[in-house]
């Protein structure tokens, strides 16, 4: 994870608060570039990580004195780039949007049952009971930023420019893209996330001072009232994640299912209309699982199972060419 010697340079100059106009879009062009995947960071002692990052940073830009080269062990750099990553997200979040408070642009929606909400970069959100999700009417170039209320299940579209923060009483939740169910309360001991798809990172900001970062994997949950990560119970997987998407068009697993089914699921899920549809593939099955997948994605994936191209115009969706495999 070697940093360019231009970087180094504007980096130096951010921290003494002396970047021209020119420089601020320049190192704001490089955070831009594609992100490093999520990494695993199970098993490893958090306070060398952080201490030979610190080391390594400092190295990078020239502060530390010259000392004998070591090497470290291949999962020892992999766990620090996930703290440089996540420490980078987080950073560059603060600077660029200086952590203030959403704009008043904002739309709120309170409802007592279970309602879909399509955010401005096309991720979708299920309400649920008597909450409120506030956001943009679009998300600005340097941001993805939401405040929650009460519980919401997040399918997050993948973006590794910029991540997608969850804003709910003091705790953020800082993801690229991904899927999880986020309940809060009046106070920070009701936080609950349970992730579903993905990695997230939940840091507790009391006072401008933030926490450390607890990383969420696929499958487990962090209950602040608890204090630590557990793992989903493989004995009532199915059951926890059946009472979390409940009443969502979340769980899109398909088989063998008529295509005008899936035609029905993906307007109820996605607010879009087939336009000019005549039945064309009435007689198809399809066996697909479109999990957790956006608008784009589940529409090549949909075409390219029945061999039809796709337009999509505002809402509407056309669909031409191909027709049913034999089976």
């Amino acid at each position: 994870m070697d940093v360019p010697e231009n970087i180094k340079y504007l980096s130096l100059k951010w921290k003494k608060g002396s970047l021209t106009e020119a420089e601020k879009i320049e190192l704001r062009n490089w955070y831009d570039a594609p992100l490093p995947e999520f990494l695993e960071l199970e098993g490893t002692d958090e306070q060398r990580l952080k201490a030979l990052l610190f080391k390594r940073i400092s190295k990078e830009l020239g502060n530390e004195e010259k000392s004998t080269v070591r090497q470290f062990p291949i999962w020892l750099k992999t766990a620090a780039a996930v703290l440089l990553f996540f420490g980078m997200a987080f950073l560059a979040y603060q600077y660029f949007n200086k952590a203030a408070a959403p704009s008043a642009n904002q739309q709120v929606v309170s409802t007592g049952d279970i309602r879909r909400v399509i955010l401005p970069d096309s991720s979708v959100v299920w309400l649920k009971g008597k909450s409120k999700l506030t956001y943009p009417e679009t998300f600005g170039k340097n941001n993805r930023e939401v405040s929650l209320t009460g519980e919401a299940l997040f399918e997050i579209r993948h973006d590794a420019r910029w991540p997608f923060v969850v804003r709910s009483g003091n705790y953020l939740t800082t993801v690229l893209g991904t899927s999880f169910n986020l309940k809060t309360g009046t106070a920070d001991r009701d936080f609950d996330i349970a992730v579903l798809t993905g990695k997230v990172g939940v840091l507790r900001r009391i006072s401008g001072q933030d926490s450390k970062v607890v990383f969420v994997s696929a499958n487990q949950t962090f209950k602040a009232e608890v204090g630590k990560v557990e793992s989903i119970d493989s004995r009532v997987k199915k059951e926890s994640i059946q009472s979390i998407t409940a009443g969502t068009q979340y769980d899109m697993a398909f088989e063998k299912t008529p295509f005008e089914e899936i035609m029905r699921r993906f307007e109820q899920k996605f607010d879009v209309h087939f336009e000019g549809y005549t039945g064309e593939y009435k007689s198809c099955k399809i066996t697909a699982d479109l999990t957790n997948q956006s608008l784009e994605q589940s529409l090549r994936l949909l075409c390219g199972s029945i061999n039809a191209t796709y337009k999509v115009h505002d809402n509407k969706i056309q669909l031409t060419g191909g027709g049913c495999f034999d089976e």
